[in-house]
């Protein structure tokens, strides 16, 4: 019998599910390398009698040339850039020590630092145009919808995004693509190394994701993409992303509380965080709805004398049977961040040349519009994966607003089906576990849940995902887990079918 399984992997900036350590290989002599090693000249031989014969001695010095050690391979290159990646700090440290030492320009003054430090300045990086969103729901998957759609046009796009699944690179992309391990290596390390060599004390290294922004800059000059979708990192007003000033096209998705012990308490002040990117004269989207969040946006607006725009609903877009059929037909996904990305790729249109979008409807949809929403892939957000008997449904929920998405789809695409219902839960960062676990627990009847870490095996042999919050606190972490749904069981009197295992790959042994 197949079995439907909900893997709920919650993220955060810097998020890292995967464990390895690698070392590098050397090599020893072989033992047909040395024939005779020794740093005394050999005795003269004594003379002998006469007549007898003199034995021959000879004692022969082989001088074995240093064996050349092997280039490394791409891959471990690679791991040996994730593993001095890993070592800076989080973003989110960064941002806690700039609001402890009540210094709001800390880590956009320090992102000047480190720019110029790598050879790059903010005149020169004015050479892109960028499209900036910002948002607590759905701000990834507006940027890979943006991005679809321009790439449709024909555009050179980059592409920057946190956090990754598997690799790294996922977090660069050049039209569409993530970038090449080579391409990596090659620009970590001319950038990592400029910024050691110019250390003024220990440690004075850009943090993970200011370090990896710094580095998306210098790739995407380097490719000369016409232009980038970049996503903030946490909340807007201080994340390093900001640094960017030429942004006439700016973001802002759904809000709700996320990061409340960097952003505030309250919705008005996450709101002010978020509408931090933008800038004077840009016209500004959103599809934020609560009147208390669009008074605090409106405001910012007009500090920066910038136009609001409020994205038309989805099913505005209906405008034809043809258009209907196929915007019912698209993921949940679209559904939800559709209609901002349509309105976001439309404005840089509109600017960049592209004369007939200056005509056209705000729910009109073109062709080459239809073929970005069509093609557009985004893994990790309502996202169904079919391995063998097994049909996965993925997504990296990590609000309660956005679990109750995650759960009413699930419920939605499920609703016919007489398989058992598994869920595979975990998170990393700080979340608020419980409200999470109940939306889950209220909304879907499961027939099994298994709490893991965010570890693939125990013998993962990749350090991309390799996480600060170690190893020995998401095993606690997970049966914090199971903990908080055997209360939530007890309270409704329902029988615990939940198990605490070691790894992901340990749920399905």
């Amino acid at each position: 019998m197949a079995r439907r399984v909900l893997f709920s992997r919650l993220s955060v900036i810097e998020h890292r599910a995967y464990f390895s350590h690698t070392s590098r290989p050397f090599l020893l002599p072989r033992r047909a390398d040395i024939n005779m090693l020794s740093t005394e000249k050999p005795a003269p031989v004594a003379a002998m009698p006469q007549g007898l014969a003199t034995p021959s001695l000879t004692c022969n010095f082989a001088t074995q040339k240093p064996q050349k050690q092997p280039e490394p391979s791409i891959e471990q290159q690679y791991e040996e850039c994730v593993s001095d990646l890993n070592t800076l700090q989080s973003n989110a440290t960064t941002i806690r020590r700039s609001i402890l030492l009540n210094n709001k320009q800390l880590p956009l003054s320090d992102m000047h630092k480190y720019m110029e430090r790598s050879g790059l300045s903010l005149e020169e990086l004015e050479k892109i145009p960028f499209i900036h969103v910002s948002g607590t729901k759905g701000k990834g998957s507006t940027c890979a919808l943006t991005e679809s759609i321009l790439r449709a046009h024909g555009i050179k796009t980059g592409f920057y995004s946190s956090p990754h699944l598997l690799s790294v690179t996922e977090r660069f992309r050049l039209n569409g693509q993530p970038i090449s391990k080579h391409k990596f290596v090659r620009t970590f390390r001319r950038v990592y190394n400029c910024l050691r060599k110019q250390q003024q004390y220990e440690g004075d290294m850009p943090a993970y994701f200011k370090f990896l922004t710094i580095l998306s800059f210098h790739l995407f000059l380097e490719e000369k993409v016409q232009v980038v979708i970049m996503e903030v990192g946490i909340g807007g007003e201080l994340d390093c992303t900001n640094v960017i000033r030429n942004t006439q096209t700016v973001g802002i998705t759904s809000l709700g509380l996320e990061h409340t012990h960097l952003l505030g308490d309250t919705l008005t002040e996450i709101a002010w965080q978020k509408s931090g990117i933008i800038k004077d004269n840009a016209d500004v989207y959103t599809s934020v709805t609560q009147k208390e969040c669009l008074d605090v946006i409106k405001k910012r607006v007009a500090e920066h004398n910038a136009t609001l725009h409020i994205a038309p609903e989805y099913a505005e877009y209906f405008r034809t049977p043809e258009s209907a059929e196929l915007l019912s037909s698209l993921n949940e996904v679209i559904r939800l961040n559709g209609s901002l990305a349509i309105q976001l790729a439309y404005d840089w249109l509109r600017k960049n040349g592209y004369e007939r979008y200056k005509q056209i409807e705000l729910t009109q949809l073109t062709k080459e519009v239809e073929k970005g929403l069509q093609q557009c892939n985004w893994p990790g957000r309502c996202q169904i994966l079919g391995i063998d008997k097994l049909k996965f449904h993925i997504d990296g929920a990590h609000t309660v607003e956005s679990m109750r998405v995650c759960s009413d789809w699930f419920k939605r695409v499920t609703e016919k089906s007489p398989n058992p219902r598994v869920l595979i839960f975990n998170t990393t960062g700080e979340r608020d576990s419980r409200r999470l676990l109940e939306v889950l627990y209220s909304n879907i009847d499961f027939d099994t849940v298994y709490f893991a870490p965010n570890i693939a095996s125990g013998a993962s042999n990749h350090n991309d995902n390799t996480s600060v919050f170690g190893i020995t606190e998401q095993l606690k972490r997970a049966r914090l887990h199971a903990s908080i749904w055997y209360q939530l069981c007890l309270e409704s009197d329902e029988k615990d079918t939940s198990k605490t295992f070691g790894s992901i790959h340990d749920c399905f042994r």
